[in-house]
């Protein structure tokens, strides 16, 4: 594969449908085609050679796991990037952890990751309040705007556009949702520091 702006494959549907059949060498077909640019793309954003084919790694994976889901209504290297993008964004987002020296402060006063269990109940409490008005009071319609905008972090446009509806119809779907899954949690809003 000298050339990074060519496909192997005539067609990105029978590729998907090819590796969901159970084709390895496609999958390593569409692995060998698309690893280095998903591997500078990351490089480029992190600066790590170690984190970005962390990052590959990750995104091949995600690809893999989430191939059923390709609906073809973009190229598969936008719809791979568009995964590589999250992933990369994820990083960014993450804390990093705080160093410090092991003579600094007794590791007693060390902060630690624990939630009080009381807090972690009510979590749960309101976790359980949103996953049964998701499934009780949302339409399918509404449950698969939910999962592709919450679960698989896809933008307004894209889940308008895979849904054949408009970007308002989908706000204000969004909006719905929200305002029902609040007044079935109360605490949410407290909870998530919103």
């Amino acid at each position: 594969m000298s050339d990074p702006t060519t496909k192997a494959w005539e067609s990105d549907a029978e590729l998907v449908a090819s590796i969901l059949a159970g084709s390895r060498q496609n999958f390593e077909l569409l692995y060998e085609t698309y690893f280095p640019r998903v591997y500078r793309f990351a490089q480029r954003r992190l600066h790590d050679s170690a984190e970005s084919e962390d990052v590959t790694q990750e995104v091949f994976l995600a690809v893999f796991r989430s191939l059923p889901s390709f609906q073809g209504t973009s190229s598969l290297l936008v719809w791979i990037f568009g995964i590589t993008r999250n992933t990369v964004n994820r990083r960014f987002r993450r804390r990093r952890l705080r160093t410090l020296p092991l003579d600094s402060e007794p590791a007693s006063e060390l902060p630690g990751n624990e939630v009080p269990p009381d807090q972690a109940v009510e979590a749960r409490r309101i976790l359980a309040s949103c996953e049964a008005v998701i499934e009780r009071d949302l339409t399918p319609l509404q449950r698969r705007i939910f999962h592709l905008k919450h679960l698989r972090r896809q933008s307004i446009r894209t889940i308008a556009a895979a849904l054949g509806k408009s970007e308002d119809a989908i706000k204000a779907n969004l909006y719905r949702m929200r305002r029902s899954i609040a007044n079935a949690a109360p605490g949410l809003e407290a909870l998530l520091g919103l």
